[in-house]
Formats: structure tokens, sequence, C-alpha cells
């Protein structure tokens, strides 16, 4: 199906969102009321709606309507661009114009009235044709920018050449694609379009993520970096600036931030970045496009503080340049990785008595050749102040581990002969608080922090190891090892595993005997048409959002396949009726995979599609457990079919068909094999824990055996 020419269109989501119901409920309107309106775009499984008959039908019917979040509006309008260019360049369309309404408003807080009058915002929409309205859109943004060359590039996606252009032809050409989005961009309070503009860039690069912003810092590494640097004053500097969401972050916390500057190789990200400065009303912001390797655009020693996010592990495509490059005075990197650059790059910048808060891969603390005698050089030289280790998971872009680098210039660092390191890779939630007050204790009074895994080490020991400033090298030696009462308790809690191991009694050899002939096998299917069993499915679809640690436990795939899980739900958030499992009841995950358990207890709400529920309706025929116990064969396993998640019809899947006692027979021996295997596991992680205490007491000298 496809929408009248430049409808603006809601999903099913958004219009549960505008009438504040469940997407259930519109489900439910749809199919009782034959006056709903009906889909004019999308697809059967994902259909779209013409917002102007969908506001119609809600008045006409007493229903409420909130209006749609900025993110969800500004998406539906976008969705009449759908195919006509790549997303991250209908993104930046889209930013610009949010942007150009929050200078052009006279409502706006940033609005210029210094603009020529036929460009301001209200006044767009007395243009005739699209390509005039485009053409006076440009003229009011070169204007901007002519009177405001600090926060140039600023309108690139509108007011730019290039691909952005070829975009705005095609919009000339097909008339009213842009002043629907302008329309639905009016919808929204002006003096909130800044804050509009953070939520939908956010939206766009952390949800959407089709090639835009793809290397933008993630929330919780702006936050440590911008809570660490807060008690340093002074300018800010980010020499790989991207989107300008940590420079920005740092520069929105300390004092004295009388200049907050940037350059970076992606024009797109300067533009982001200037529109984010423009949207929060920073005044005293500068980004700039260029390689910073080939064209700096700004001074040595121009901040006091200097961050950096820089790209992991990545290759320099003119390595030869940097042989020459006086900004790196301790070695030129490695070709394989430009990681050690942009440590000394950061070191360029710093004034007196500043800081440089560097993000750097793991490997960048330990790896040998070049890399290490940069370290070494650095640690001579007294400009490695400390070093902390992150856990994995941090980054956006990789699960990889990172390392948080503090840098002073040389002979600047607070200890001349020690540098601190942290080792927080095993924290669940890295506390930004406690981080920002370990470095700034060791910084003004030399204190190794007492709360968090950390140590003082001297440069000469550091030297003497490779230049190895990976923290949980050192650390782990300052561990504590277990005391003789630990290990006891390793001892006496791996005896009493061991001894709720139960011998086999039911399960033996003899009790096994070549099956004369192979069993009838049946589908669930057939089950279900003998009446023996019903299927269940969900008819309520949650948002993540939805979940909480408190109310009704959910069905899970953790679950199902026997983990453990928290996950709850309130059910009085979900409209219409729930499927809560009873004893018995057998749920099956047959897609992405085929496993099966039994719930013995009920209670549980099921609410994904994904999975299957099976209820008894007859015990005369099978029993649950068996049931549960035959569906994850591995004949059934094979059954799975698709290109891409494969699923596994309940068609095909078999169970073999044995009489009750048999089945009965079988489940014994199962459960036996079940409970050993359980006490199993708990006897490994005992003997695991019991021999590593062991070994690290007996080293350490805490225990000796008698």
């Amino acid at each position: 199906m496809s929408a009248p020419k430049n409808t603006l269109t809601l999903s099913a989501s958004d219009v549960a969102q505008l009438a504040s119901v469940g997407r259930s409920t519109v489900s439910n309107w749809r199919q009782r009321h034959d006056d709903f309106p009906k889909p004019v775009a999308g697809s059967a499984a994902s259909p779209r709606f013409d917002a102007t008959e969908i506001r119609a039908w809600l008045n006409a019917n007493g229903k409420e309507i909130k209006d749609l979040s900025f993110d969800r509006t500004i998406w539906s309008a976008m969705d009449l661009w759908r195919g006509i260019a790549p997303p991250e360049e209908l993104g930046g369309l889209a930013s610009a114009l949010i942007s150009w309404r929050y200078v052009s408003d006279p409502n706006s807080p940033g609005f210029d009235e210094t603009l020529p009058a036929e460009t301001w915002w209200p006044n767009l929409r007395e243009v005739g044709s699209e390509g005039d309205l485009i053409r006076r859109i440009q003229h009011g943004m070169h204007s901007y920018e002519a009177s405001h060359p600090e926060r140039h590039p600023l309108f690139e996606a509108v007011a730019g050449s290039g691909m952005s252009n070829r975009l705005l032809q095609e919009m000339e050409r097909r008339s009213g694609l842009l002043t629907r989005f302008l329309d639905a961009l009016s919808s929204f309070d002006a003096t909130r379009i800044g804050e509009a503009f953070i939520s939908f860039q956010d939206h766009l690069t952390y949800s959407a993520r089709r090639g835009y912003d793809e290397h933008a810092t993630s929330p919780a590494l702006v936050n440590l970096v911008a809570t660490v640097a807060k008690t340093i004053p002074g300018p800010v500097h980010d020499p790989v600036a991207g989107s300008g969401r940590m420079l920005l972050a740092v520069g929105s916390q300390g004092k004295s931030r009388t200049a907050l500057t940037g350059q970076d190789i992606s024009v797109a990200a300067c533009v982001e970045a200037n529109q984010r400065a423009l949207v929060t009303a920073r005044e005293n912001v500068r980004v700039r496009p260029g390689d910073v390797f080939q064209n700096d655009l700004f001074e040595p020693g121009l901040a006091q503080v200097v961050v950096m996010d820089p790209p992991y592990n990545a290759s320099y495509h003119q390595h030869e340049r940097l042989y020459l490059d006086p900004r790196l005075p301790y070695g030129t990197p490695p070709k394989s990785s430009m990681d050690t650059a942009w440590l000394q790059l950061a070191l360029w910048y710093l004034g007196s008595q500043g800081r440089a808060f560097v993000l750097q891969p793991a490997g960048s603390a330990f790896q040998s050749g070049p890399a290490g005698r940069i370290r070494a050089a650095m640690l001579q030289h007294r400009t490695v102040e400390a070093v902390v280790a992150l856990p994995g998971g941090l980054a956006t872009q990789t699960q990889i581990p990172l390392n948080l680098w503090v840098l002073a210039r040389s002979h600047e660092t607070s200890d001349p002969e020690r540098v601190l390191l942290i080792d927080l890779r095993h924290s669940t939630d890295v506390n930004a608080d406690a981080v920002a007050d370990a470095l700034q204790g060791w910084r003004d009074s030399r204190l190794v922090p007492t709360k968090l895994p950390a140590g003082a080490f001297t440069i000469a020991e550091i030297l003497a190891d490779d230049a190895n400033l990976t923290p949980q090298r050192w650390l782990s030696s300052t561990e504590a090892a277990p005391a003789v009462e630990e290990v006891r308790a390793n001892v006496e809690e791996l005896h009493r595993a061991v001894m709720q191991t139960k011998p086999l009694d039911k399960l033996n050899a003899s009790s096994l005997a070549a099956a004369a002939q192979a069993p009838k096998l049946i589908s669930v299917s057939d089950l279900v048409k003998a009446g023996s069993v019903m299927v269940l499915k969900a008819n309520e679809r949650v948002r993540e959002t939805d979940y909480s640690s408190e109310g009704t436990p959910v069905v899970t795939g953790r679950w199902i396949r026997g983990e453990v899980e928290s996950k709850r739900i309130n059910l009085s958030i979900l409209e219409g009726a729930h499927v809560i499992t009873r004893p018995g009841d057998i749920l099956v995950q047959n897609m992405g995979g085929l496993a099966a358990r039994m719930d013995s207890e009920g209670g549980r709400a099921l609410l994904s599609s994904s999975f299957q529920l099976l209820r008894l309706t007859s015990d005369s025929v099978i029993r649950p457990q068996f049931l549960a116990e035959f569906l994850a064969t591995s004949s059934n396993h094979a059954q799975a079919t698709g290109s891409g998640i494969q699923r596994i019809r309940l068609q095909d899947i078999k169970i073999p068909l044995l009489t009750l006692e048999e089945q009965d027979k079988v489940l014994a021996r199962l459960a036996e094999i079940r409970h050993l295997h359980a006490a199993a596991h708990a006897v490994l992680n005992a003997a695991t824990n019991t021999r590593q205490n062991l070994v690290e007491a007996i080293a350490a000298g805490t225990v000796r055996i008698t």
C-alpha cells in the first residue's frame, strides 16, 4: 500500500501514544470499529495511518488526544522522505531545519532579529513554491553564518553543497515534502526547541544508528570524563571532537570555561557539534573540520583541559608524515595503531598545570615495540599521572575494555616518582564521582584511594617491567591473599557439596535394553488436533522500558533455558487480557533456537510472541514434564528454517508417543540425572574456588599443609 502524496503518516505505536492507550487497544479499535481509518502506507505487519484521519476519528469518538513526543512527530514527518536519500543525510537535513527554527523564530530564546525578515520562521509559509521556500531558507542560513563566522559550519545540509544539494533538488521536485516537515516542526513550543534538538539527536544516534554519528561517545563515558575534569578550571579542547558531546559536557561543568574548541575530520560531525552548541546557548564554542594530522587549526598550549575519545586501534593513511611531526616528541606510533599518537597530541594542547583525559583501548598500556618505547619516554618525562582501567561495554561501537589516561605536561604530574593505577574492570556500575574524588585526592595530596582498587607504583619499577601501565597487572600483586579461615571455609563447602551427590538408583546399565522398534512420533499439532493440548500466545506486546524488578514475573528466553531471571512487570500498565501460566504449562522458545521448560509453579506473564505456551487439557495421553523434555531433541532442532532469525514450526516438532507407564519410567530416570547434574555443578564450583584460594594462600604464605 502507498500513502497519498506527501501525507503525514503514523504507525500503530504512534497512534497508541497519541491516544494514551496500549497498542493492543489500537488493534481492538481496528477490529471492532468499521469506521477506523484504513492504513495508507506500510505493510500488513507494520501499517501506517493518515495522521489527519486518525486525529479526526479520535475526536469523533471522544478520545482524549495527547500530543506526540518531539521524537515521534519528527520521525513520522521524516517518513515522507523515506528512500530519497541515505538516513544520515536525512538526519542532517532535519537537524539543520530544527536549528534554523531556533535562530529564526521570534519566540525562540535563540532568535536573531538581524536576520532578513522574510526568512523568519513565521514568514516562511508565505512562500508559494517548494523551490522558493528552499531558496529563502538557504538565504537566511547564509546570512546567519556570514554574521556568525565563529559558528561555521552550521547549516551544511541545506546551505552547503554536494550531496545535500541533490537531496534538496529532489524535495523541490516533489512538492510538499519540506512543508509537511516544517508544519510538524512548528507544532512544538519554540522555547523548548533546544531541548527537543538534543532529544532528537540522541535518538537518531543511539537508537537508529544507521550510519549517523557512528563514532559518538557513549553517555556513560561522556559523564565520566565530564565529572573527572570538572575540578580543573580553564578552557577545554578536544582535537577529535566528533559531534561535540564530550566537549560540551565538560564545558558545562567546571569553572572559567572561557573557550571550548575542537576539530574533527568529519564535516557532518562538526556541523552537529556547532548545532549542539547553538541550541544550548553556548557562545564560546569553535569546532572546525579538518584532519588534525595534516592541518592542525589550533595552537599549542591553548587549553587547561584536553579531552579525547579517539578512534581505537586505527591506522593512519599517511603514516610517513608522522616521523617529522613536532607534536610527537616521544616517538612515532606503529603503523598499525595511532593510539600512542593521540596521547602525545593531548599533551601538545595542554597549558601549564592543565590535565588531559584520554580514553584508550587497554592494549595501549602494555603493547611492546614503538608503543612501549613511547610509553617509556612519557614516563621518563613525568607526563603520566594516572591510568584507570574501565570495564568492557562502556563504548558505543565496541565491547572492548578501555583505559582512562590522565596526563600532564612534562614534569608537572602530582607525584614525580609514582603513577596512580585504578582497576575498575570488574565494576558493574562505574561511579564517576568516586573516580573524580580519587583522581583529585591524588592530584592535590598524593592520597591513594582506599574505596577503590588502587595503588601507587614507582616509575622506576614500571619502567623495569617494559613500561607496562596495565592497572590489573600491578594491583593483582597487592590484593590480600586468602587467610587460613577463608580456605578452611572453602574446603568445608566442598565437602558439603560432595555429600549432596547421591548414587544413581533407578538408572543403571542393566535397566536399559534395545528397543524392538522405533516409537510412533507425533507432532504438537497432532496433540492439538486430538484435544490433548492447547496453544496460547501473547496478545500484548510491551516495550523494554515497561519491565521492572517488581510485579509479576515474566516468561523470558533466559528463564526457559533454566537461567536466573528477575524481569517483572506491573500488569496494570497493560491493556486487555493477559496470558498467565499455570502449574504444568510448558513454555517453548521456537525462534532463534529451541528450548522448553515446564512451569511447576505458574503465575508468570507471557508477553512475547517469540514464545509459545502449551497447556494440557488432558493427562491421558502425555505427561507435561515428558512433553517438555522431548521438545528440544536434536532432530527437532534440525527443523529450523529461515534465512535470518530461524524458526521451528510447532507442526514440525515431533515427540515419541509412549504409554503413560513408560513415560513415568523415563521421567524417573531423567529426574535422577537432573539431580546429579545440579549436585555436580555445585561440586565443580566449590572445587574451583577451593583450588584457587589454596594456591593463592600457599603462594602468599598464609597457609601451609600439615
